[in-house]
């Protein structure tokens, strides 16, 4: 390899580490919240009150810190500030005991984290150029991130307790910092200081319309159903190393669908990769509404994970590459925290209140065969959505 593709192989590491110190930080808090809320005398609604105060804080979040990233041109610079922020937001959490205060601190949280993946994305985009390709290699970090991440709180918490996971996750936050620090500022960092952003972009046209809808069904569907997943695998008489079995197997769907979405991508169109992301998440919340029926055997539960993890990779990419391609430069930042704000602000808050309602007024699995049969009709929605925003331009290729 000549010394100039060594060094670009060097300057991207920073991309892909944080993505992996991102997700492992991450999955050591978000999936066993719940139990630790539980822990802390919380019923299912009040959880629910919690879920949905940390998705709708990922709206003033993503919004607020892609809009100052677009403003100054500095995105590396805005998450650097993020991640440091989080180390002493964690040991504040470490430290609440009330419902106030431990709703505070997760909002923070959120404040602190939910834009910065985003902003990543911009940044790596930018890095690659016009191979964009490349971009599910790079999230490969994620799903290798997030399945450590559970991996070492399912060995953590049964041994030390949920106090084991705040001076780890502390530290994996001062590593996304140190990450972000080698990452290159963005190209907007060389226009003028607090220029403006032209946001009406963000809301014009149908394409837009398709992005950000089809990301807040996401958003619904996952965090309606993922959310709660520990606290249900619990009632069903489940150990926590079974839960992270469970989203590591789901994980190891997601790495390979990553590793090979420049193939997929080459052969499957992005409507279309969207719609078979939502079939197959929807297999994987199925297959937790029989989990504990002794028809309905191990390995396929295994199985429908596996294929489940894929619906990240298969929705997150062909959306993500569209923003880059559908916005300019200067709503850029905004552009793609959106996104966030579509799933996990609208999306996800919704979702988790309503599974949160729905679990204490009705049978558990019940609940979970309910949001199977949404996440499937979400699925054909967002492919009749994207028969829509292409339209236009169909027919000008007709002509």
């Amino acid at each position: 390899m000549s010394d100039g593709g060594t060094g670009k192989l060097l300057r991207s590491v920073p991309y892909f580490l944080f993505y992996v110190f991102y997700w492992t930080a991450d999955a050591l808090f978000v999936p066993y919240l719940g139990l630790y809320f539980e822990l802390r005398g919380m019923d299912s609604v009040q959880i629910g009150l919690l879920n949905s105060l940390f998705y709708l804080v990922t709206v003033v979040s993503a919004v607020s810190v892609g809009y100052w990233a677009d403003r100054t041109g500095r995105p590396r610079r805005t998450v650097t500030l993020c991640f440091s922020a989080v180390i002493f937001v964690i040991l504040y959490m470490s430290r609440a005991v009330s419902m106030l205060h431990l709703g505070l601190a997760y909002a923070l949280y959120g404040y602190c984290t939910v834009a910065c993946c985003d902003l990543v994305d911009k940044l790596l985009l930018e890095h690659l150029g016009e191979d964009t390709r490349m971009y599910g290699i790079f999230r490969v970090g994620s799903p290798l991130g997030y399945s450590g991440g559970v991996i070492l709180a399912g060995l953590l918490i049964p041994r030390f307790g949920f106090a084991a996971q705040f001076p780890v996750c502390m530290a994996f936050a001062g590593l996304c910092v140190a990450m972000a620090l080698l990452m290159r500022e963005s190209a907007g960092a060389r226009r003028a200081a607090r220029a403006s952003v032209p946001l009406r972009r963000l809301f014009t046209g149908r394409e837009p319309a398709y992005i950000y809808g089809t990301m807040a069904l996401w958003g619904f569907s996952e965090g309606g159903a993922l959310s709660y997943q520990a606290v249900y695998l619990s009632d069903m008489g489940f150990s926590t190393e079974y839960t992270s079995a469970l989203i590591t197997t789901a994980m190891l769907g997601q790495t390979l669908t990553f590793t090979l979405m420049p193939l997929l991508q080459a052969r499957i169109r992005p409507e279309n990769m969207v719609l078979l992301g939502f079939l197959l998440f929807g297999g994987r919340v199925l297959s937790l509404t029989f989990i504990a029926q002794a028809a309905f055997p191990g390995w396929l539960v295994m199985a429908l994970h596996f294929l489940g993890g894929s619906a990240q990779a298969l929705i997150l990419t062909p959306i993500t590459l569209m923003i880059g391609r559908c916005f300019s430069a200067e709503v850029s930042s905004t552009a793609q925290t959106m996104k966030t704000v579509a799933s996990r602000g609208v999306g996800s808050s919704a979702g988790a209140f309503l599974y949160g309602w729905l679990y204490s007024v009705l049978p558990a699995q019940g609940v979970m065969l309910l949001f199977t049969c949404l996440i499937f009709g979400f699925g054909v929605l967002t492919r009749a959505a994207g028969a829509w925003a292409q339209a236009p331009a169909t027919r000008a290729e007709t002509k």
